[in-house]
């Protein structure tokens, strides 16, 4: 049987990296008392695995991990034994049988929804619309490897604006191929600022169905 586990991560722990995520999860299994198959041989490890790292100080309410089991469990016995084990700071949101032949947590991500607050961009309603209309949006992406110039309009499928909020949402590529952050999309709007004065939050993670975007949390027989 493979589990699909939703959470979030707020707080504090918005500044631990992805390797001691994968650490607190492999305790917080055994305190809760899932039973986690493990990898055959010398050094035999969880199986388990995660969507894309979520960078350092980001917030989020759609983070997933799949973990194959070696038993059956109730999904509230499972989701209550993980929440009674686990912070307030990873709030455990849903835990979902997988069907069968389901690709993993990060084959399966095609885009991720963002929050922006308060992004600082003059008419920034106009803006987005602007930037949607073009067939073009021409950046510098750089790596640790190297810099080339990118066409990231097509890697954007939603962009609007919320006045009332002074909130800015995206729908962008993620995932292991044309993958884009939150700040190449505001690099193409013309945001100058620094980035670390945004607040900006991972809403949730998609899968490519057809011609539409699902949710990894409705990818699931379970409840």
């Amino acid at each position: 049987m493979k589990a699909r586990i939703r959470f979030s991560k707020s707080g504090a722990l918005v500044y631990i990296g992805h390797l001691d995520v994968m650490r607190y999860f492999q305790k917080l299994f055994r305190r809760a008392g899932i039973p986690v198959a493990y990898t055959e041989g010398f050094s035999p490890h969880q199986i388990l695995s995660f969507t894309p790292p979520l960078p350092l100080g980001m917030e989020s309410t759609g983070e997933y991990a799949d973990v194959e089991l070696t038993s059956e469990i109730s999904y509230r016995d499972a989701i209550e034994a993980l929440r009674a084990e686990s912070v307030p700071e990873i709030e455990i949101m849903s835990f979902k049988e997988l069907p069968a032949g389901s690709m993993n947590a990060m084959a399966s991500v095609a885009a991720a929804r963002y929050r922006v607050y308060d992004p600082g961009i003059p008419a920034c309603g106009d803006a987005c619309d602007s930037f949607m209309a073009k067939d073009d949006i021409i950046i510098l992406k750089r790596s640790k490897k190297n810099e080339r110039l990118v066409n990231i309009r097509p890697l954007v499928y939603e962009l609007t604006y919320d006045r009332d909020k002074n909130t800015m949402e995206m729908l962008i590529s993620s995932g292991s191929t044309d993958n884009i952050k939150p700040e190449h999309v505001l690099e193409g709007l013309g945001f100058t600022a620094d980035y670390d004065d945004l607040s900006i939050t991972r809403v949730d993670q998609y899968t490519r169905i057809d011609n539409g975007f699902v949710s990894l949390d409705n990818i699931s027989d379970g409840e």
